[in-house]
């Protein structure tokens, strides 16, 4: 079977899939295709997927654990499944530049559709892990948040599965929705940017492609009164990094806190408390207006 290469634009980053395997697109987030992207570039992440026997003979088994890690193994990263006692499914290199998974033919008859959902969930925390490892290594991060861009500057609203990330970008217009589950913040030269990321929250809410300055970070905190509070630090910090996926490996935290403590330096942040049907753009009024566009705007 011929190999088959796509490239997408995720978080600033060139991710290139190629799959001697089959269409591996039918396997990814179906909005992904909004991401894919043209040019000569080099890629900065490449995940090579080839074919592997004891993955055709029994697909359920090889990617049905219930959990996925990474650990520091072979000079890189081993993304392992998670089962009684850790199995490798993937192998990501030291630099974070490289990848590779082995699969089943992709265009294969499933002997029960439980097979093809457990491949479709186990490539794709592949997929988001090597884009985290990537992402870590440039000074950003995944982060579990609501993205939103406000008249072309960024606003995130991080937060647990239930703190209403999904509820509250559906108070905002399509158009301004990056995603509403899972962003991603990058780091250069002339700051943060918030993107969105083609995987959406369980109920299937809205996801775009972002790429704007990020101004302020809202950590949402539903159980707390309502109303808005600017952050210390050190609070902020502890809030960031609870809403960070974890891979699991050694020296995962340090990345983190590193990339966080940079952001609390650099990004406005506050908690935010709201009730089901309370507007939240009335707190990016009152932000805009408390940190002042000419703060923020920079000469491009």
């Amino acid at each position: 079977m011929s190999s088959r290469a796509r490239t997408y634009l995720i978080a600033g980053l060139r991710l290139k899939i190629i799959s001697s395997v089959g269409e591996a697109a039918t396997f990814l987030p179906p909005v992904m295709d909004a991401f894919v992207t043209s040019g000569t570039e080099a890629a900065d992440l490449t995940i090579t997927l080839y074919y592997d026997e004891e993955a055709q003979a029994d697909p359920l088994r090889r990617f049905f654990p219930p959990q996925f890690m990474m650990e520091i193994r072979d000079g890189g990263f081993s993304f392992d499944g998670m089962e009684g006692r850790r199995k490798r499914l993937g192998l990501v290199s030291a630099g974070c530049a490289g990848a590779e998974m082995g699969l089943p033919l992709l265009d294969t008859a499933w002997r029960i559709s439980e097979e093809e959902e457990a491949l479709r969930e186990a490539l794709q925390a592949f997929v988001r892990a090597c884009l985290q490892c990537r992402l870590l290594q440039e000074g950003g991060t995944l982060v579990h948040a609501a993205a939103i861009d406000w008249e072309g500057d960024g606003f995130a609203f991080a937060g647990h599965t239930r703190a209403g990330k999904t509820t509250l970008s559906r108070g905002f217009a399509a158009e301004c929705v990056l995603g509403d589950d899972l962003a991603a913040v990058g780091r250069g030269p002339r700051g943060f940017t918030l993107y969105g990321t083609p995987w959406p929250g369980r109920e299937g809410g809205i996801v775009a492609y972002g790429g704007v300055p990020l101004r302020a970070v809202f950590n949402l905190h539903p159980e707390m009164d309502t109303g808005l509070y600017r952050q210390s630090p050190g609070e902020a910090l502890a809030d960031l990094a609870a809403n960070a996926p974890r891979l699991g490996y050694g020296g995962e935290e340090s990345k983190l806190l590193g990339v966080f403590s940079s952001l609390v330096e650099t990004v406005p942040i506050y908690r935010l408390s709201l009730r089901l049907g309370d507007d939240a753009a009335v707190y990016l009024r009152r932000v805009s207006a408390e940190e002042g566009e000419g703060q923020w705007r920079r000469p491009t």
